[in-house]
């Protein structure tokens, strides 16, 4: 007698799980609670803490009524991967600034030995008009977890008029070098990427990976122009990814512009042309 029932349906996980349950021979109820158990591991855990603050514009400025603020608690504890979101808070027709930060997110995933970080924006029909522009960093003492920032305007100019992110901080996975699409690494790979850091102390950097080496270089934006210099990077040889990267690299060093629209990002070459297109990217809490 098969004692898995035809109406039990969920994800792979849980139907193997109920296939053991009943290759076993157990009753009936559980293989339904098999399956449900599964399904509780695979959700993320629930929100049981806040972190607290105020966001505050550098500057007085008036927003139309109907922008939205959003306040998000990153992990960065990992800088090869995108930062993961533990918590994100939303408030539409959010008016002008200041505006009260309040992220709910499980303390469970905050570990002794991470990093993590608030960032914020406002838009307005998903363009920029303003974000934090540098690192806020979350005190590890719970008792503590209270983070106030600046947000600043973007710089007027047509490269970022479209803008749904900002070209700082901001995870840019690259997606295709010329017409060449990046393909995803196997299991454990890195996909390459980049992070244009804030300016400090008159020092702007990219930092980041070609899905072998990490790389860094020194980079200046004025208007619509995007210059880089100096990289440097590890000498690791990579078969599977070695020519992607050289090209990566190469094509990184002749950007002299650049353009966003909402998530992406265009670095363009002296004619005008697109050398390398990425793509903001985040990580789901799992």
């Amino acid at each position: 007698m098969n004692l898995v029932p035809a109406a039990l349906t969920g994800s792979p996980a849980q139907r193997r799980c109920a296939g053991l349950c009943a290759h076993w021979r157990l009753p009936l109820v559980a293989v339904l609670l098999c399956g449900q158990l599964v399904g509780c591991a695979n959700r993320p855990p629930a929100p049981d803490a806040a972190v607290s603050g105020v966001a505050l514009a550098r500057e007085r400025i008036r927003l139309p009524p109907d922008v939205v603020f959003e306040a998000t608690l990153l992990d960065v504890t990992n800088p090869d991967l995108p930062p993961v979101v533990l918590g994100r808070q939303r408030r539409e027709s959010a008016g002008n600034p200041p505006y009260a930060v309040w992220i709910p997110y499980p303390s469970v995933r905050f570990v002794a030995k991470g990093r993590y970080e608030v960032r914020a924006t406002v838009t307005l029909d998903g363009r920029l008009m303003l974000a934090s522009n540098k690192r806020y960093a979350v005190p590890q003492e719970a008792a503590f977890r209270h983070v106030d920032l600046w947000l600043e305007r973007p710089p007027p100019q047509s490269a970022t008029a479209d803008a749904g992110v900002p070209l700082t901080l901001t995870h840019w996975r690259l997606v295709d070098v010329g017409d060449q699409h990046v393909p995803r690494p196997r299991d454990g790979g890195v996909v390459p990427f980049v992070v244009f850091q804030p300016d400090e102390g008159g020092v702007t950097r990219i930092t980041g990976s070609g899905g072998c080496n990490r790389f860094l270089a020194d980079y200046a934006v004025q208007g619509s122009r995007l210059r880089v210099d100096r990289l440097v990077s590890n000498i690791t040889l990579c078969l599977p990814n070695g020519a992607m990267e050289t090209r990566f690299f190469e094509a990184l060093t002749a950007v002299v512009g650049f353009r966003q629209q909402d998530t992406q990002l265009q670095l363009k070459g002296a004619d005008g042309e697109t050398l390398l297109r990425f793509e903001a990217q985040e990580a789901p809490l799992r």
